[in-house]
């Protein structure tokens, strides 16, 4: 056949490889995310419009535990519609974690929040590589903290065993390792960065080509006792750095780790502060009403999250915390201002009912979540005001 002569066969065939090829090729809505996000991006389709996501870093752990029992919590006891639709919806996505996250907030549909680290957050501020972050994300509610952990092979016995070792920091511009390489900087602790999942980066250090690997999730994690556990690794403490830092002091006990720690033991390591942030959807648009939904149902029932078998880590909430130099969510301010005015005004005139006694829906001493959950939030304006 000569070329360029058009046979009808080779023209056939050739129109449905690129048609096979097109269905292969990521649609720019399902692509990796773009390097920089758009200043305005488009809303999810409409679906499903009471549903929020929430990107939620890796499949192995850190905050994705969490983010699921923000879904299974806020979907209890809500009413169905007539084919089963609920009034809200809560999917955790699958990430990346880091950067990551951030980058799908800000471009993704029907992404509309995360879990990120203030740590993280500053600095991509700093940097600007995402452009004015404070002009494109809120926060909801300052969370809680979460831990560096350093899982080694047992002849590593402390940071400095690891200089000039192949350490696994996670995937590159995850949150473990943009914090990894930060503190063992911090420490001067040069290593040879590896960049692996937990699963293979165990699979590394059990033939000995990996030294240790680091991994951030709020503690206990399940899956940090399950790695050392099977694959007889163990935590190694991490010294706080001697330098001012942007971390907070941390430590493991016997409680958090039973199999991993002894009783009446603790190890050092490091922690960052999380938080619950948005994307700054149009204050009209329907994305802003459905976030504000979320927003209400949320913070109203953070007593339900500090249930005995839910993870411990949301007994460190306090919603009376700010995020420094962020702004945050205006109907979740509001809903902070509402419920201090009511604490404040039963407070000032109390509520009495007929009979002359003060009413109380259970209990004398009982109180309901929202005054509960206020408490250090009406004491933590009282002494700011007191500065």
């Amino acid at each position: 056949m000569v070329p360029g002569g058009g046979s009808p066969i080779w023209t056939g065939a050739l129109a449905a490889a690129l048609l096979i090829l097109a269905e292969l090729l990521p649609s720019p809505a399902t692509a990796q995310t773009p390097a920089s996000a758009p200043s305005v991006k488009q809303t999810a389709p409409a679906r499903d419009p009471n549903t929020v996501g929430i990107v939620a870093g890796s499949s192995e752990g850190g905050v994705l535990p969490l983010v699921s029992e923000i879904a299974r919590v806020l979907t209890g006891g809500q009413k169905t519609g007539p084919n089963g639709e609920l009034a809200l919806r809560v999917l955790p996505i699958v990430g990346r974690g880091g950067v990551h996250d951030i980058r799908d907030v800000l471009a993704l549909p029907g992404v509309d929040m995360t879990i990120a680290n203030e740590r993280l957050l500053t600095r991509l501020q700093e940097t600007q590589e995402l452009g004015d972050l404070r002009s494109k994300l809120v926060y909801i509610a300052k969370l809680f903290n979460e831990e560096l952990h350093l899982i080694a092979r047992e002849d590593i016995r402390q940071v400095s065993d690891l200089i000039d070792k192949p350490v696994n920091l996670g995937d590159d511009g995850g949150s473990s390792a943009d914090i990894a390489r930060d503190l063992l900087s911090a420490l001067r602790v040069p290593v040879s960065e590896v960049y692996l999942g937990l699963d293979e980066a165990v699979a590394e250090m059990r033939q000995g080509r990996v030294a240790a690997t680091l991994f951030l999730a709020p503690k206990p994690a399940a899956i940090v006792e399950r790695l050392t556990r099977d694959g007889g690794f163990h935590l190694v403490q991490v010294p706080f750095p001697a330098e001012a830092t942007p971390y907070l002091p941390a430590v493991f006990t016997h409680e958090d780790y039973p199999s991993l720690i002894p009783a009446g033991e603790r190890l050092e390591t490091v922690a960052l502060g999380a938080a619950l942030i948005a994307y700054n959807w149009p204050e009209k648009s329907a994305r802003y009403q459905l976030l504000g939904n979320f927003t209400e149902a949320f913070l109203s029932r953070v007593s339900a999250f500090q249930a005995p078998l839910r993870h411990p880590k949301w007994r460190e909430v306090n919603l009376a915390a700010v995020l420094p130099d962020w702004r945050r969510f205006k109907p979740a301010e509001q809903w902070l201002q509402t419920v201090q005015a009511q604490k404040a005004g039963v407070r000032s005139t109390g509520s009495v009912s007929r009979s002359g006694k003060p009413e109380h829906r259970a209990t004398e001493d009982a109180k309901t979540d929202t005054e509960r959950l206020f408490d250090e939030f009406l004491r933590w304006r009282e002494q700011r005001g007191q500065h």
